[in-house]
């Protein structure tokens, strides 16, 4: 009868493939080297194939290897995620919550977040992950995130979410632009401009609502260059003598050269909001909702 995987083989083993030689892996992992060749000979034993070409040097893994290390990777993710939620969820929690931030969004809100783990949820550990919202949206439905600030999309189907704030785009533009000294712009006057664009791969909620926008004012935007993020964005607005339509917390993200103007009574808007995986039960999550995001509407529960 085949005997079950222990997950000390499997920590052991894929320590073994990554640092590329016994030797190597033993000092990581503070093992002596017999032990882990004693280890490995078992657990070939059990699968019944051979997992590494031990005539090679460096030490290479056989076909049954590279198989088995990348579902290692997965099992041993899985038990350690698994370890954390089952910690967060007992009474006086301890370990750490993981939050997501949009390059940018961190200015705005790590503040409020630390206060909160400074208070209610102290002694918890925070760790952060700044992310494109596609990245974000992808970690939380594989668990890898407690929660996170996100453009709420279909990608997000499933998940659990709160709206923090619907808030207009505003236009980026450089200090010494010929419009700069106007405080509302039509979009209409930019037509001949050339725009920053955040790339749809990186930012799909924003870049569907500024084509749509351009679409509705009669505006084909002339894309000099696509950014990856919105940091990226101000920095091609301020090097290229272009313009970008961002979010309106950009006001306060705007370095030195540029200038924030609005778009008047019909900008578009967008939403932000703090989603998370409907089936984690963390009690530090439901703590740290509660102090941030108290009475507001709910989706998906």
């Amino acid at each position: 009868m085949d005997l079950p995987l222990e997950l000390r083989h499997l920590r052991y083993f894929v320590g073994i493939a990554e640092a590329g030689s016994f030797t190597a892996a033993a000092e990581r992992l503070h093992k002596t080297q017999p032990s882990l060749s004693r280890q490995m000979r078992d657990l070939e034993m059990q699968i019944g194939t051979p997992l590494f070409e031990r005539t090679n040097r460096p030490l290479t893994l056989t076909a049954a290897g590279e198989v088995l290390l990348e579902e290692a990777r997965q099992l041993l993710a899985q038990a350690d995620a698994a370890l954390k939620r089952t910690r967060q969820a007992a009474p006086g929690w301890q370990g750490r919550l993981t939050l997501g931030f949009m390059p940018g969004i961190e200015a705005q809100h790590l503040g409020r977040v630390l206060d909160i783990f400074n208070g209610k949820l102290a002694p918890l550990e925070l760790e952060t992950l700044s992310r494109p919202s596609p990245v974000l949206i992808e970690e939380l439905q594989a668990r890898r995130l407690d929660a996170a600030f996100i453009r709420l999309s279909t990608q997000a189907q499933g998940l659990n979410s709160r709206t923090l704030l619907d808030e207009p785009l505003i236009v980026i533009l450089p200090a010494d632009h010929p419009l700069a000294q106007e405080e509302c712009l039509d979009l209409k006057r930019l037509a001949d401009q050339p725009c920053i664009q955040v790339s749809r791969l990186h930012a799909p909620v924003l870049h569907e609502i500024v084509q749509a926008y351009a679409v509705a004012q009669g505006v084909t935007l002339h894309s000099a260059h696509e950014s990856e993020n919105l940091l990226m964005a101000l920095s091609l607005v301020r090097s290229s003598g272009g313009f970008c339509l961002l979010p309106d917390y950009t006001r306060a993200l705007c370095p030195p050269g540029l200038v924030a103007r609005s778009l008047g009574d019909g900008a578009p808007r967008i939403e932000l909001a703090l989603a998370w995986h409907p089936e984690n039960r963390s009690a530090a999550l439901s703590v740290f909702l509660e102090a941030f995001c108290p009475r507001l509407p709910e989706s998906g529960e």
